[in-house]
């Protein structure tokens, strides 16, 4: 994966690591400090993660839609300063005690001098280890453990089931809030129906990503941005199944791009979620709903001026 490796293929230097623990989905205002805090160390920066949630394999019935991909994840772990080790979470590594995930992965793997993390980190099989059994196991190898405070909110505690609860109910101004960024949506651009264009709207259709939380459905303002990078361009989506139009389940973010008309298809683009403009519903006719998206349209611009 992009900017990482699977710590199997970590190679040891001899020099001791600073280790950051944690998912981190989402990589929101208290993983950045975190990982802030791992890297103010003179010793190699590594962040230990999963490639895939724990709770898909212990509690799949718990498993939660994810605010970042593995690969979007694995690069803003990267860009913090980090070599970024991954681990695939399945039933044997779950089996492992506290003990033998400290011994096995984080000192005879990594060679950790510095563990870093949250204060509610938990390790080991059925979640037993906590900072407290890390500082007692570490204390006599010498090995120095870092855990950072969590960061606040508006009087609450930023964590990454927080800001899943803002995006399912489009509440995407407190996501961004806490995130330090907008909650994005990333995919290549399909072919759609061209009914966009037949209402003089025309539309770049991303697929949802799998495993990744769908925000509320409705129309939102938002930001686009071309290859991932550079200028970012105003715009107004709609994400949901298009009700007016189809009778299909599938939901598909259909974005149109404010002032702007050129060929997309093929194209990755990251669409960043601003403010949700209102549900999806709908209309009578084609007429109804060409008169709603200019509306749309011109309040997102208004709000994204």
């Amino acid at each position: 994966m992009k900017n990482s490796l699977a710590l199997a293929d970590f190679v040891p230097t001899g020099q001791k690591t600073s280790v950051a623990l944690g998912f981190f989905d989402g990589y929101h205002l208290g993983h950045q400090a975190i990982l802030k805090a791992t890297c103010d160390s003179p010793l190699r920066p590594v962040t230990l993660t999963f490639r895939n949630h724990p709770a898909g394999v212990v509690a799949s019935d718990r498993k939660p839609g994810l605010l970042t991909t593995a690969n979007e994840r694995f690069e803003w772990l990267h860009q913090a300063g980090t070599e970024v080790v991954w681990v695939d979470f399945d039933r044997p590594f779950s089996q492992l005690t506290a003990q033998e995930f400290f011994e096995q992965i984080l000192v005879a793997r990594l060679g950790a001098g510095r563990l870093v993390s949250g204060g509610n980190y938990r390790f080991g099989h059925k979640a037993q280890g906590d900072v407290d059994l890390l500082r007692s196991l570490s204390q006599p190898l010498g090995i120095e453990v870092v855990t950072v405070p969590g960061v606040q909110d508006e009087g609450e505690w930023i964590s990454s089931t927080r800001i899943r609860e803002c995006v399912s109910q489009g509440r995407m101004q407190d996501a961004q809030r806490m995130l330090g960024r907008p909650f994005s949506i990333a995919n290549r651009v399909v072919r759609g129906d061209q009914r966009g264009r037949l209402l003089q709207f025309p539309t770049a259709n991303l697929l949802l990503q799998v495993e990744k939380l769908v925000p509320a459905y409705g129309v939102y303002a938002c930001w686009v941005r071309r290859h991932g990078e550079g200028e970012r361009l105003p715009a107004v989506a709609n994400l949901g199944v298009r009700p007016t139009v189809t009778t299909s389940n599938e939901a598909l973010l259909e974005v149109h791009l404010i002032d702007f008309d050129a060929d997309l298809y093929g194209e990755r683009l990251v669409v960043e979620l601003v403010n949700h403009l209102r549900p999806e519903q709908r209309f009578a006719g084609l007429d109804e709903l060409k008169a709603q998206i200019a509306k749309d349209r011109d309040r997102a611009r208004e709000l994204l001026r």
